[in-house]
């Protein structure tokens, strides 16, 4: 099998006659990037890695600058095979991955099994959009019982296990981890498909391996197989710990009403977690990695007795009621209301094959609610506190905002539906404030009406990182349909921009991206004036702006229990 070698050895190479020693990455450019456009719709950028293995950053796939022939590769096959696989597994990453996971408590044995859980679970993803990808990655997969029962040696028997459903291996750790990893026994169904789920799982086969008296060596372990990256990439770095946020101002829009601030903890300041995002240029026609930075905080809870007076001005407002559509019971139904399109084909098929067909072919409708996820994000910029129409002024928009998102919230959570409620503002792309006011797991109490009182307008509008960041958020969450509601007086803009279609482009970018992870996302405007932009980043069906402020609470719960679609 043909293997990475560093620059230094390569360039120390001299060419053997007949054959060269080696492949160089420059004379793969120019196939590996219609090649993987053809795969992915999408070619990551390219470049020369400073280390013999490919590993990930933000600014693209890095691949080492030559491959090795074997003494008896007769040509370069098997090198264009390597580079062909270590840009497709990189590629799989990108499509499938997310985002990195803290550190934590984990022991080097526990990460290196979450690594290579990762890289089954998106190569299962990416095999079954395209088939012929295992036939391309199987050929590095050579682990077998020979290898040994050391813990590498069953990391890469389980690697294959994972990967090539026709291999069966006999020790029982490497089954017990194909056991966990898929729900059924063909290894169709996985059983974990979100990253962050892999720690526990990971967990569970590392405590085996405890059991056993394994030794592993994390400084000079190498992911295997080779064409595989380091995972580096999947854990957020030591080093870059939450550094604490620098207080934003709250200033007040001219003729908005003096609302009087809540008061204010006695604690120290929340510490805001960074994380980068990229931006479409519309100018260059093209997406900057890592250009956009979201500071993310979850306020300090107020005082007891700020807490009790924002639970008693909430508790006397009264929820929409919005009525759930039925939804059809899954699975398929000896009798019903309708045929069941999959079961039925199922039977035909099973008629001429000359096998009994399953006389399950219908399905009813049942009012069981689907399990859901919904997000309310508030844009807290300083255009906010302006005064709602229709009204004295002594209601701003962001009041508005708040008590609908909250009425909102409590009309739709229940045990099969998860809610949150963010906010956010923006002064320059590297600065996104991003506050996490209620979350999925949080109670509907006063401490999270309390956090959401305390938000306050302020700065600008840069919709694309906090709809990126939503999306990130929402995305982690287990639900059928997943919804993202934007609460916003206006079009995107910040100080750093002057061009009024740049954020305007690049929302409606981030927008799409969401619908492509299947994330259903719709926004709620309270001024008119920005009706074209919106009708610009969400599409005809995908915003609305009330005549009347009354009406916001329906509305934002109707735009959560909303269908993809409508």
């Amino acid at each position: 099998m043909a293997a990475p070698l560093p620059a230094r050895a390569a360039a120390a190479s001299s060419p053997a006659a007949g054959a060269p020693p080696w492949l160089a990455l420059a004379d793969m450019r120019a196939e590996l990037g219609p090649y993987l456009r053809t795969l992915w719709r999408a070619a990551p950028a390219l470049a020369e890695a400073d280390a013999p293995r490919p590993w990930l950053s933000a600014r693209g796939v890095h691949l080492p600058p030559t491959v090795a022939l074997a003494a008896h590769d007769a040509d370069d096959g098997a090198a264009r095979h390597w580079y062909r696989a270590a840009a497709t597994h990189a590629a799989a990453h990108r499509a499938y991955g997310s985002q990195p996971l803290a550190r934590g408590h984990s022991g080097p044995v526990v990460r290196a099994l979450v690594g290579l859980l990762e890289d089954a679970r998106v190569e299962h993803l990416a095999c079954r959009e395209l088939p012929g990808l295992r036939r391309l990655w199987l050929r590095f997969h050579t682990a077998s019982p020979a290898l040994g029962d050391g813990f590498e040696a069953l990391m890469q028997r389980l690697a294959r296990s994972l990967l090539d459903a026709g291999y069966g291996d006999p020790h029982p750790w490497v089954a017990k981890g194909r056991r966990l990893f898929f729900l059924d026994d063909h290894g169709q169904v996985l059983a974990v498909p979100h990253t962050a789920a892999l720690r526990t799982l990971a967990a569970r086969l590392g405590h085996d391996i405890g059991q056993m008296r394994a030794g592993f060596n994390d400084r000079e372990y190498l992911v295997q197989p080779s064409y595989r990256d380091d995972n580096a990439w999947l854990w957020l770095p030591e080093q870059a710990a939450p550094a604490a946020e620098t207080p934003v101002p709250q200033p007040q829009a001219a003729g908005a009403s003096d609302e009087r601030q809540p008061p204010q903890p006695a604690q120290a300041p929340p510490e805001a977690a960074r994380y980068r995002y990229p931006e479409w240029d519309r100018l260059i026609a093209r997406q900057r990695p890592a250009w956009c930075t979201v500071l993310e905080t979850r306020p300090l809870a107020l005082p007891r007795s700020g807490r009790e007076a924002v639970a008693a001005r909430t508790a006397r407002r009264r929820p929409p009621r919005v009525p759930v559509t039925p939804a059809f019971a899954r699975g398929a139904q000896h009798d019903g209301d309708e045929f069941d399109l999959d079961a039925l084909g199922q039977a035909a098929t099973a008629g001429r094959a000359g096998l009994a067909p399953d006389a399950r072919v219908h399905r009813r409708r049942a009012r069981q609610a689907e399990p859901r996820a919904s997000l309310w994000l508030i844009d807290a910029s300083a255009s906010s506190a302006g005064p709602v129409r229709g009204h004295d002024g002594a209601t701003s928009l962001l009041q508005a905002a708040r008590q609908a998102a909250w009425l909102a919230a409590r009309s739709a959570q229940g045990p099969r539906h998860a809610c949150a409620i963010h906010g956010f503002c923006s002064e320059g792309r590297e600065a996104v404030h991003y506050r996490r006011l209620k979350d999925f797991g949080d109670a509907l109490d006063a401490e999270a009406a309390a956090r959401l009182d305390g938000l306050a307008a302020g700065l600008s509008t840069r919709l694309g990182a906090a709809l990126r960041h939503a999306t990130a958020l929402l995305g982690r969450q287990r639900a059928t349909r997943r919804t993202l509601v934007l609460v916003s007086d206006g079009e995107p803009h910040d100080i750093d921009t002057h061009d009024t279609r740049y954020l305007v482009e690049d929302a409606r970018r981030a927008v799409q991206a969401a619908a492509r992870r299947g994330i259903t996302v719709r926004c709620v405007g309270l001024d008119p004036a920005a009706a074209p932009a919106l009708r610009r980043i969400f599409g005809a069906g995908g915003y609305c702006v009330p005549a009347r402020a009354d009406a916001l609470p329906a509305l934002l719960a109707r735009a959560a229990l909303a269908s993809p679609g409508r």
